[in-house]
């Protein structure tokens, strides 16, 4: 408990990504569909960032900051960085963590995998936490459906590793 006798919320990106899946779903078949939409990206998130946590080691993907603290977010080994200092770097918004996303190929040329990835790139690239600010005219059909596709094989691909404890 906090100081102030609260709870503090430990982080679960995978109980936090089904949660918003399962909210997006619920939205989208209400017709609420900008909130969907920024659901889906959420659940999106969290399930590659659980993802991540799991299996990408390699990369020096953990719970630990630039200076070796345990955080409540995601940080990893950035090989692009040109600065060795600043090379850890916090893995935020599912647009700012997509470089990060092939760490979950090493060694694995799975089709279901890799479709995943690439939809997820591809369709959430534009995708920005702050629409949650938006009126919700912004929002194109087509690219929200592309959105809620991608969801569902993250969501997908997120189940089989639950069931398997590996990566397809």
């Amino acid at each position: 408990m906090g100081d102030d006798g609260s709870k503090k919320a430990k982080t679960n990106y995978a109980c936090a990504g089904e949660r918003h899946y399962e909210d997006a779903s619920f939205l989208h078949g209400d017709g609420r569909l900008p909130n969907a939409d920024h659901l889906f990206g959420l659940a999106v998130e969290c399930l590659m960032k659980a993802l991540l946590l799991r299996f990408g080691g390699a990369g020096g993907v953990s719970m630990r900051d630039s200076g070796g603290s345990e955080s409540g977010r995601l940080w990893w080994d950035d090989p692009q960085a040109q600065n060795q200092n600043k090379k850890r770097k916090p893995l935020g918004h599912i647009n700012e963590m997509r470089q990060a996303l092939p760490l979950l190929l090493d060694g694995r040329p799975g089709p279901a995998l890799t479709e995943a990835l690439t939809r997820v790139s591809e369709d959430f690239e534009e995708w920005r936490v702050d629409e949650r600010y938006a009126d919700g005219t912004h929002l194109d059909a087509v690219l929200f459906s592309r959105r809620q596709e991608a969801a569902t094989l993250v969501q997908e691909l997120h189940l089989h590793v639950q069931f398997t404890g590996k990566l397809p």
